[in-house]
């Protein structure tokens, strides 16, 4: 059994260092749209970032979409170099490096129209159920510790999706999300109609700086967050960042499923 483990794990050491050796980065992540998708121009906002600013220096992304408590693990092991897109927590920091920000995103509270919900603090959430996906942090330390400690209520499923349905379905009264993948998963599962339907929460419950992390267990982890950070700038210098963000931002994708929020 052991010889078995130690060829096991020099097969994963080999295809790791093969892969570095190849100018490639191994990234995992969800179904996240508008920002990680299979089913949109390079894979979305985020992906289509991280590609070009790997580009800058030579090296290629290639990335695998798992269900995010998969990705997670994947990652966090070492069998794949890091993930896309993770808000920086104390507990990720033990296992990850983090790049410099890669996008600012916000985290509210949705909610049905007919269910008023407003807040100040996590105590004054103590008797909303909310629903959310495994895996998902961007919401904060913050919410994660309420949720720990139990102040808040929070039932944890595989996707977005379900989460959204059981909000829909009345068994639970909120689910935070990104404002952005919210609206715009709401409006694939409902239609136009979901503007009808759904809101969220005027209190934000934070902007979440987005990161690409590479796993502590990866070969060259750090070179690897330095050239990713060195593409990173030579975008934002060269304005191609924000060429990037406006192409996304006119595209029916986000004008068409936002309420009042044209960029």
């Amino acid at each position: 059994m052991n010889v078995m483990r130690s060829a096991s794990f020099l097969i994963i050491l080999f295809f790791a260092q093969f892969s570095l050796a190849q100018n490639v980065v191994r990234i995992t992540a969800g179904e996240w749209s508008p920002y990680i998708s299979n089913d949109l121009d390079y894979k979305g906002l985020l992906v289509q970032i991280a590609t070009e600013a790997f580009a800058q220096k030579g090296v290629t992304l290639k990335l695998g979409l798992f269900p995010w408590a998969r990705a997670t693990e994947l990652s966090k092991s070492g069998e794949w170099d890091g993930t896309l897109a993770f808000a920086k927590l104390k507990e990720r920091e033990k296992f990850y490096l983090f790049s410099e920000p890669i996008y600012i995103g916000r985290y509210v509270l949705f909610h049905l129209k007919t269910y008023p919900l407003s807040w100040n603090t996590y105590q004054d959430l103590s008797k909303v159920k909310m629903a959310s996906t495994r895996g998902f942090g961007g919401m904060g330390d913050e919410f994660l510790k309420a949720e720990k400690e139990g102040v808040i209520q929070v039932e944890r499923f595989t996707s977005d999706t379900q989460s959204f349905q059981m909000l829909l379905n009345k068994r639970v009264q909120a689910v935070p999300s990104d404002l952005e993948v919210g609206y715009i998963l709401l409006r694939r599962l409902y239609g136009s109609d979901s503007t009808k339907l759904f809101t969220h929460a005027a209190k934000p419950i934070q902007e979440s700086a987005y990161h690409l992390v590479i796993s502590k267990k990866t070969k060259n982890a750090e070179k690897i967050i330095e050239t990713f950070n060195e593409g990173l700038k030579q975008l934002h210098t060269s304005g191609r960042y924000q060429e990037i963000l406006k192409s996304w931002y006119l595209k029916p994708l986000f004008k068409d499923a936002l309420p009042g929020t044209k960029k």
